[in-house]
């Protein structure tokens, strides 16, 4: 008589364990399934009307690359005086008009430039300066950009074009530059050849060789044109059109003729003149979300966030009965 009321104890109390743990696994799936489907994008299409108005429009090309000098030049020494001292040492930073060399006659070789003292060649001190002597400088004050460029672009460019520039080591600082020189032999890669460029711009003193920069070329551009998203226009027969709203709210297809775009707008050359309303199919994604219902057998329901059904009593508000004891102190029972 007592095995068996042990092992109805120990039936209770199993079946109790499995009750719990099926809540437990419901909930879980109830969670991982909600937010599986409120992370499903869904989209769809609207149809809107929008103001025909004006846009600044301009395609460009970017690119980076090296700064380095305009150019290396020997300044030659008179020969009809002689060599007194250097004012100058390599690697030193002249400013226009500052001495580089001194002659006993306390007359002095200044720069015409700033420029960079790259080497010298100097007589003995108070001897008489010859052809072979020289210093050794580089072009500051117009400095120079190395790019390259795309087989897909190089034809959009051309030499006296206008770039803006940033050096990376200067910050809130832009500089004007202009497309000195164009290679006409690429270089060709795998990944497609390239073509290289050389922009020439004035220094402000700040900027060095050797420095990393960036640059924007202005490939076109139409500054304060009509213009339109690229979605409203419409082809029908090779023929672009818009679909402008009428005052009374109907709708006529207008032909027109578009110039220049880039990501967003389009220019618009003529059919439409501003301030026409006109309609385009604008798409709209969204997250979905709901409830989902999992059934696990019976009456149990579990909705939402897994939350207990409320039709599920437990005994003495959810306690463990209190008439169930487990023999041995509270030990699970032995059957042998």
């Amino acid at each position: 008589m007592k095995k068996k009321k042990s092992k109805k104890i120990l039936i209770i109390i199993l079946m109790i364990i499995i009750f719990l743990l099926g809540i437990f696994i419901g909930s879980t799936v109830a969670k991982n399934s909600n937010k599986m489907k409120n992370n499903t994008s869904e989209e769809t299409t609207q149809i809107v009307e929008i103001d025909v108005g004006t846009q600044t429009i301009e395609n460009t090309l970017t690119s980076s690359g090296e700064i380095s000098s305009s150019g290396k030049e020997n300044l030659t020494l008179s020969t009809s005086k002689y060599f007194n001292t250097m004012c100058v040492e390599e690697d030193d930073i002249v400013k226009a008009g500052e001495n580089i060399l001194e002659y006993t006659d306390g007359t002095y070789l200044t720069a015409e430039y700033d420029c960079l003292i790259n080497s010298y060649s100097v007589p003995e001190t108070k001897n008489k300066c010859t052809s072979s002597n020289y210093v050794e400088v580089q072009n500051l004050q117009t400095m120079l950009m190395n790019i390259q460029v795309s087989e897909d672009e190089i034809n959009k460019i051309e030499k006296g074009q206008e770039v803006e520039m940033e050096l990376s080591a200067i910050e809130d600082k832009t500089y004007e530059g202009t497309i000195k020189s164009i290679n006409s032999v690429g270089t060709y890669s795998t990944s497609g050849t390239t073509f290289s460029a050389v922009i020439e711009f004035e220094n402000d003193g700040n900027a060095k060789i050797g420095m990393s920069a960036s640059c924007t070329i202005i490939l076109e551009k139409a500054e304060n044109c009509i213009a339109i998203p690229i979605e409203a226009v419409q082809v029908s027969d090779n023929q672009k059109y818009v679909v402008v709203v009428n005052d009374d709210g109907s709708t006529k297809n207008v032909n027109i003729e578009t110039g220049i775009s880039n990501d967003e707008y389009v220019q618009i050359i003529s059919g439409l003149s501003g301030g026409e309303k006109i309609q385009m199919v604008e798409t709209v994604s969204s997250n979905s979300g709901g409830m989902m219902n999992f059934q696990r057998g019976g009456n149990m329901n579990f909705q939402g966030e897994g939350e207990m059904p409320q039709d599920i009593q437990m005994p003495g508000n959810g306690e463990m009965p209190q008439d169930i004891q487990i023999p041995g102190n509270g030990e699970m029972p032995n059957n042998n």
